[in-house]
């Protein structure tokens, strides 16, 4: 075995490039470290993965010498996530959880096989990509792309799903935050599939119909970030499912690591949607590419967070709607008022109906009532650090439309550290009544199905109709008992103080300041 060196000129970073590989007396390929050359310093072991090298697009190669192999520079335990997780918990940040540091070393082993990871250049050509199989094809599952090879020397990912506030993505931003390179990102799934939908836009406008975006959409989210950390990974519409089944296979393809977090296991995702067996190897990839592991402690850790709800108000009296408007000006300094202020983006608009230095006001009919998507939720909270929502009703199936919009809306708040303050009709935890729903309707469909002879029983219920109702009674429960655990956690004294609103910060801290020095005081009689 020796090691060869290679320099070449880069022109994404505008200077010649010394690469050194290990070569087997084959010719294998083992390893790949770049370094500046032309006298710049060398870089060090966080800045590698930042500028990755492709070869193939350099007008000149020249091999040069061969040096002997040397082993990576070893890492110590304490430098990985199990290290920082270890010193979170003994500052008293983290709670020692033994679920959340099963979670921690798998994170763990994926760190260190980063550190040493450079993704190869594309195996796609451009012109093969926009050219062959259509891109309605491609998007279906019937074109050959899907059979291609897919890179061996990937790190695999991780899959961590399980319940509601367990810790998970806690554990994957501890993760993100330690990966030694700029090539990462870390988005929320609705923001990602936003992104994805918009760029499939714009490369329709520039390019012939038959051209297929998703393989020049991957080579460039690739590019941007070789390390995607998802949060909230769930598929609830045709439209992502279909574009997921080929954009998750070509970044993967592109060299791509994934970590994930869900509240359902892959073999869960797009339960009875339509068209699932077009989605099928994109779960099939997913568990391939990605080790799936739970997260499953029983323990809810936004409700141990809990320190006060007086964000939250219930029932709705005129008293409750006086102490809503008081809050207008605290939240935003006792600034002057706006209304009807216009928030323009992506060629559409939002009206805020109230609007003070970062504090917008709504009622509940005109945000979740009315049709708004996960991007006007998104681009409402960019503007602004709190929202005053009013009036929020308890929730039935029968509206399970508002629900979800419900539920969207605190994602994006929840994502972006945003204040909501509230006024609804019942607290929290009896906003929505649809497991009360689908328990009624399970019983009456059995007693039923064991009264009604079977000839009859497609005119009154059928099987499939019984499965969809159902699941769709559960996805909503499902979703509105995660947003629920949100809601406790951002009704907390720290979620305030570490806020983007300084003003409420700044109030909060003085709260808990009083009540310390009450304590001291009762302590000291």
């Amino acid at each position: 075995m020796f090691r060869q060196t290679i320099v070449s000129y880069s022109r994404h970073t505008g200077c010649y490039i010394r690469s050194a590989r290990a070569v087997a007396s084959r010719g294998r390929r083992l390893a790949i470290v770049a370094h500046p050359c032309h006298h710049k310093p060398q870089l060090q072991r966080q800045l590698i993965h930042t500028s990755p090298i492709k070869l193939t697009a350099s007008p000149a190669i020249h091999r040069l010498d061969a040096v002997e192999e040397k082993e990576p520079t070893p890492v110590s335990v304490e430098d990985g996530p199990i290290g920082e997780y270890k010193r979170l918990v003994q500052a008293g940040q983290f709670i020692d959880d033994s679920f959340q540091r099963l979670i921690v070393s798998r994170l763990d082993r994926l760190y260190r096989e980063l550190l040493d990871y450079t993704p190869a250049s594309s195996p796609m050509d451009a012109s093969k990509a926009l050219g062959g199989v259509g891109y309605l094809r491609k998007l279906f599952g019937r074109g050959n792309g899907d059979q291609e090879k897919m890179p061996e020397d990937t790190p695999r990912g991780l899959y961590i799903y399980g319940d509601v506030g367990t810790g998970k993505t806690t554990t994957m931003d501890l993760f993100y935050d330690m990966i030694p390179t700029t090539h990462k990102r870390r988005i929320h799934f609705h923001a990602f599939m936003l992104d994805v939908h918009s760029r499939i836009n714009t490369f329709k406008r520039t390019h012939r119909a038959a051209d297929d975006p998703v393989p020049t959409i991957a080579r460039e989210l690739a590019a941007q970030a070789y390390v995607l950390c998802f949060d909230e990974f769930q598929v609830t519409d045709i439209a992502d499912a279909m574009v997921l089944r080929r954009l998750v296979t070509e970044l993967f393809r592109n060299g791509v690591v994934v970590v994930t977090t869900s509240n359902r296991h892959p073999d869960e995702l797009y339960k009875n949607g339509i068209q699932r067996e077009s989605f099928m190897p994109c779960i099939e990839l997913l568990k391939q590419r990605c080790e799936v592991v739970s997260l499953d402690s029983g323990t809810d850790y936004r409700k141990i967070a809990r320190e006060t709800e007086t964000v939250y108000f219930s029932p709705i009296t005129a008293d409750t709607n006086k102490v809503l408007h008081a809050l207008v000006g605290l939240a935003s300094g006792n600034a002057p008022v706006e209304n009807n202020v216009e928030l323009r983006f992506l060629g559409r608009a939002l009206c805020v109906p109230v609007a003070a230095n970062g504090v917008a006001r709504f009622s509940f009919a005109q945000l979740c009532k009315d049709a708004h998507s996960a991007a006007d939720y998104i681009e409402l909270a960019k503007h602004y650090h709190t929202l005053i929502l009013t009036d929020v009703p308890v929730m039935s199936m029968s509206n399970r439309n508002e629900a979800r919009r419900f539920i969207t809306l605190i994602d994006a708040l929840y994502e972006s550290h945003a204040v909501l303050i509230m006024s609804s009709e019942d607290d929290i935890y009896n906003l929505f009544t649809g497991k009360c729903e689908v328990d009624s309707f399970r019983a009456e469909t059995a007693q039923l199905t064991g009264t009604v002879e079977s000839a009859h029983l497609s005119e009154v219920v059928t099987e499939d109709k019984f499965n969809a109702l159902a699941y769709a009674g559960e996805e909503e429960v499902f979703a509105f008992q995660r947003a629920v655990s949100r809601l406790v956690e951002m009704s907390s004294r720290h979620w305030i103080i570490t806020g983007r609103n300084r003003i409420l910060a700044e109030n909060a801290m003085r709260q808990e300041q009083s009540v310390a020095d009450d304590s001291q005081m009762r302590s000291a009689a």
